[in-house]
């Protein structure tokens, strides 16, 4: 699928549930609960089946499930199988927060699973359970580990938070430098219930990045999403997510679908368009999904 910039649409990100069992500064409000029986009593197993067969069908072959948590949606691996031997989805990770993921790991691996992305913003107990409002350090590494020990490809996201963790950083290349895995600082943003705190800890991690003491860069690798530093001695890599400071609009190729049934043609606008009248009607849904995708804008409007 193409959109009106000629951009190549072939990555979807599917939400399945909006509930998380941390409560991240950044991403949560405190007052939050989980209540596990209504993870999503909006989208059906079956309707996620039939978005992901019709965008399979329209050339998507990416896949990242994200919630929320994913990993509370009692049907992942199940998901996962359907993408991976059913519609030939190539590429298949999700996003998590790595609590209790080590002893899922496995039978998602199994499943299709190709990668994960786990957030990580701390390397030190006190600072990570502040920052999550009650998370398990420990899980999280374990987590890391287990994707190690298992040889799924993990990306570490770090958002970085001034005057909190900027301090790490060093720690969380060290992690590149001696496991074959991807760090990524990820820019706060002034959206949704981030506005406060981007306008107290904003970090221009560009910047941050390219004036480290020590740190010897020798050239840039980018991603649709992600620009990474080729920096001597590492196993893995180090990059950057920064929408503001080194925007990814012009390659993007992303649309997601939410927990809810909406469609969002860029993470970082309010708009979405309701889907749910045309699931189950698999000619309709596909013409639609091909008007929609025109709207698409050519750049997020953070800025």
């Amino acid at each position: 699928m193409k959109d009106s910039y000629s951009r190549e649409i072939n990555y979807l990100r599917i939400s399945l549930t909006d509930k998380c069992d941390l409560r991240c500064v950044y991403c949560k409000e405190e007052d939050d609960s989980v209540e596990e029986e209504y993870v999503n009593d909006i989208l059906s197993f079956e309707d996620y089946k039939f978005i992901i067969k019709s965008f399979s069908e329209l050339g998507v072959n990416k896949i990242k499930f994200v919630g929320g948590e994913p990993l509370l949606y009692p049907y992942l691996k199940d998901l996962i199988y359907f993408a991976k031997h059913e519609c030939n989805i190539e590429d298949i990770s999700i996003t998590t927060n790595g609590q209790h993921f080590s002893e899922k790991a496995l039978e998602l691996k199994n499943s299709g699973l190709d990668r994960v992305n786990l957030s990580i913003d701390s390397l030190k107990e006190y600072k990570y359970n502040a920052v999550t409002r009650g998370g398990s350090l420990r899980e999280v590494l374990s987590a890391l580990n287990t994707c190690i020990r298992l040889k799924l490809p993990v990306k570490i996201n770090s958002v970085l938070i001034d005057e909190f963790n900027t301090d790490e950083v060093y720690d969380f290349i060290r992690l590149a430098k001696y496991n074959n895995v991807d760090v990524r600082f990820v820019e706060l943003t002034p959206w949704g219930s981030r506005k406060k705190l981007y306008n107290l800890s904003h970090v221009n991690v560009k910047e941050l990045m390219e004036n480290l003491e020590g740190i010897n860069i020798l050239g840039f690798e980018y991603e649709p999403n992600a620009k990474y530093y080729k920096i001597e001695n590492l196993k893995g890599r180090v990059g950057i997510i920064s929408p503001f400071t080194d925007s990814f609009c012009e390659n993007c190729n992303k649309i997601m679908i939410t927990h809810d049934g909406f469609i969002s043609l860029c993470f970082y606008a309010d708009d979405e368009i309701d889907l749910r009248a045309f699931l189950h009607k698999p000619m309709m849904f596909k013409e639609v999904i091909k008007d929609i995708l025109k709207e698409k804008p050519r750049n997020h409007t953070l800025i």
